[in-house]
């Protein structure tokens, strides 16, 4: 038996569902990418991708974990967990307010014409953390072909806006306002479909009314690892920006294009996996423990092969796909692409952490990644340019691959699975 057929009919499907819109929407946004690249060249594509960088981070700020955490709520206790949704929902309205202000703030010495697209750009990365929030509560109910084309969809209006502003000469403003207008407009329609099938009725309708103390307890510690999880994939354009200029972040982030779409396998995997590993944990331990082995060995081989292709297919695809200008990517690739084989796994491994209520660990081991991806980065890149945080980011992941394994096997999963399974309202 191999090792898909390990898992059920109904996960393959998921995954395949997953797979497949993940697959088109990345293709959408990376095409869009390219044609920002050669049309606006590359100091507007490294401030495209600075904007991007800055709102995605600051975002974060509003999701808190609560996304990840009702995903595994609604796995464990399904309609039971319809308070603590809204309540969660409440929660990112009101975290939004700082997001505002410290978007403002940040880009407050900037020149006017940067100024404005960082702002629409911000304001986009918000309005995608509400759209997130949608389909995971959709993830957490199994429904993950509904979760997959509110995200797809939501990148192929993305780039079909943006190509015609851009086609009309609008330039960057265009390109932001696009981000702005589909992700906004598609987390709206992904709310009131949520509302209209009652996962979002007024407190009084609910069986209990919202705990937001006990679901600040349970989120704070998986929100910190995310948003550290996220400033240590940006942090390189930061300091690139900061040490460098706008042409060494174009170089970093021309080959970074390239191995994010890539995400789309784990991803893909875990938006089946997870849910069901969830519920396995309360119900079905060795079901359990056979997904968890599966999808790592799984994630374990992808990371693999997808290594293997960026190292030896970098020098070509380089030239090939952004032109001679952008050559001093070519190393950069192979590293990003390198780290791919520990990140797949590791990308399991912390979702199983979550699953088991080990969220604290996450932060732990995600706040040792940064440091150690800070530290060398600033200390490489006046001798290694962009190439310097491709390579840190290869050791941090193996790091982060070596306190997770330790944790899981040295740690028992069933108290703090226990602890999990109770839902965040109470």
């Amino acid at each position: 038996m191999s090792l898909l057929q390990t898992l059920d009919r109904r996960l393959r499907g998921n995954a395949l569902a997953k797979l497949i819109s993940e697959l088109v929407g990345r293709v959408a946004t990376f095409g869009l990418s390219l044609v920002i690249a050669n049309r606006l060249g590359d100091s507007a594509f490294g401030i495209y991708n600075y904007g991007l960088a800055l709102g995605f981070v600051l975002a974060q700020i509003a999701d808190l974990g609560l996304q990840v955490l009702m995903a595994r709520d609604i796995a464990v206790g399904g309609p039971e967990a319809r308070p603590a949704v809204r309540a969660a929902l409440r929660l990112k309205l009101f975290l939004s307010l700082p997001v505002l202000l410290l978007l403002v703030l940040l880009t407050a010495g900037r020149p006017p014409a940067e100024r404005i697209v960082f702002l629409l750009l911000g304001l986009a990365m918000l309005s995608q953390t509400f759209l997130e929030f949608a389909a995971y509560v959709y993830r957490g109910r199994e429904l993950v072909l509904t979760e997959a084309w509110l995200l797809a969809g939501a990148r192929l209006l993305t780039a079909g806006i943006a190509l015609l502003a851009l086609w009309l000469g609008a330039g960057l403003y265009g390109v932001a306002l696009a981000y702005l207008l589909s992700a906004a407009g598609v987390a709206l329609w992904g709310l009131w479909r949520l509302r209209r099938e009652g996962w979002l009725a007024a407190a009084d309708e609910l069986a209990a009314p919202p705990a937001y103390g006990a679901l600040i307890r349970q989120a704070l510690p998986l929100g910190i690892a995310i948003f550290l999880s996220i400033g240590y994939t940006r942090l390189a354009i930061f300091l690139l920006e900061y040490r460098l200029d706008e042409v060494a972040v174009a170089q970093f982030s021309a080959a970074q294009r390239l191995v994010e779409p890539a995400q789309i396998v784990p991803a893909a995997l875990l938006a089946a996996v997870f849910p069901a590993y969830s519920h396995a944990l309360h119900h079905d331990p060795g079901q359990a423990r056979r997904l968890g082995l599966v999808s790592t060995l799984l994630l374990g081989l992808g990371g693999g092969a997808l290594a293997l292709i960026f190292w030896f297919g970098a020098p070509r695809l380089m030239p090939l796909l952004y032109g001679d200008a952008f050559r001093d990517s070519i190393p950069v690739l192979q590293f990003l692409g390198l780290s791919s084989l520990p990140a797949f796994i590791n990308y399991n491994l912390t979702h199983m952490l979550i699953a088991r209520g080990q969220q604290l660990y996450s932060s732990i081991f995600v706040g040792l990644m940064l440091i150690l991806h800070a530290v060398l980065t600033w200390h490489f890149i006046p001798t290694l340019g962009p190439t310097a945080p491709a390579l840190s980011v290869t050791f941090a992941e193996l790091t982060l691959l070596l306190c997770c394994t330790a944790t899981l096997l040295l740690t028992s999963a069933s108290r703090n699975a226990k602890l999990a399974g109770a839902p965040a309202n109470e």
